[in-house]
């Protein structure tokens, strides 16, 4: 919305709002908060759905499966199902599946990742702790010669011994895939990481382990940088803003992107996704863009895919634009 500060709308606003048929909404800093529940939210999802329209939940967090994140929804009163639910675990196992790969894949991330690898019959190794049994970081690394591709998502237990794998398996030749590079979340057989890797690397996990408990920790995409810096390749990424989230959420439901609109707190995730398929985009103010940022992105040439269509303070604003709009 122009103002961001008053419920009152423009005309094209209000226009824009009332002709959406199905809404997309990120969930972390747009409908909760950690485990906390936004205001507005369960009023907003609840009216779309009596209205006859169509709600999504997308994420780009991995940590957690569908299924998880359904419980999640149900927990917090959220009626949103699992078949209307989207994050980038089950966006990568589904297009690994589309591929024809069925693994071995080692993977970097959390038992999210790995329950809808399982659930694609994909096999996967490398989730949970890989410690050395001595102060040697590289004693007994032993690589499986079948290995047929690398996946990293987020993943508290990521170390020096993990990096040399993944850069590793990515030498011998096998894709690269990537599950979302969110800045923030919220010898021998091997190949060795150059200095400048070791200090990046060291540099990530010191930030990974001193704020794994805070609200603003590091993301996947640090993760995702190391091993990209190491092994020199680009992955395929699977979370917004890229094609394969769109791609499973046209397999959902057969959206018409001009009566979509993306709700989202992330420019270069949320809106940027949003207006690289052609869809309306909102962003609200309750995650981690500030005004400043959205000021700084109007007079940048180079940000114009970041730029959302309408700003609101928090989904509870645009809940009552909505709803005054439509029942007074």
């Amino acid at each position: 919305m122009g103002s961001t500060n008053e419920l009152k709308a423009s005309i094209s606003t209000v226009d824009v709002l009332r002709q959406c048929n199905t809404y997309v909404f990120d969930c972390d800093g747009v409908l909760w908060d950690s485990n906390k529940l936004l205001p507005g939210a369960v009023d907003l999802v609840n009216y779309l759905l009596e209205t006859d329209r169509h709600v999504f939940l997308i994420t780009n967090n991995s940590t957690k499966s569908v299924e998880q994140y359904s419980e999640k929804c149900c927990r917090l009163g959220l009626p949103v199902s699992e078949k209307n639910i989207v994050c980038s675990s089950n966006v990568a196992a589904t297009y690994l599946q589309s591929k024809g790969i069925s693994g071995p894949i080692y993977v970097i991330g959390h038992d999210g990742v790995g329950l809808e690898l399982d659930k694609c019959g994909i096999t996967h190794f490398g989730i949970g702790p890989d410690d050395p049994l001595n102060s040697d970081p590289l004693y007994g690394i032993c690589l499986d010669p079948n290995t047929s591709g690398v996946l990293v998502g987020f993943d508290d237990h990521f170390n020096y011994r993990k990096l040399l794998k993944a850069t590793s398996y990515i030498a011998r030749g096998v894709p690269f895939f990537a599950t979302n590079e969110d800045a923030q979340l919220p010898a021998g057989d091997t190949v060795l990481p150059a200095c400048l890797v070791m200090l990046l690397f060291f540099s990530i996990i010191f930030l990974v382990r001193l704020y794994a408990a805070s609200s603003s920790s590091p993301g996947t995409g640090a993760i995702v940088a190391a091993v990209k810096f190491a092994s020199g390749k680009d992955p395929i990424v699977m979370g917004k803003p890229h094609q394969p989230t769109f791609d499973m959420l046209c397999r959902l439901h057969n959206i018409k992107v001009e009566k979509t609109i993306m709700v989202g707190d992330r420019l270069d995730t949320d809106i940027m996704f949003g207006n690289r398929f052609r869809m309306h985009t909102a962003c609200v103010m309750t995650g981690v863009t500030d005004a400043e940022l959205l000021a700084k992105i109007q007079t940048d040439p180079t940000a114009v895919e970041l730029r959302p269509s309408f700003t609101f303070q928090s989904v509870e604003e645009l809940f009552k634009t909505l709803h005054l709009a439509e029942r007074g």
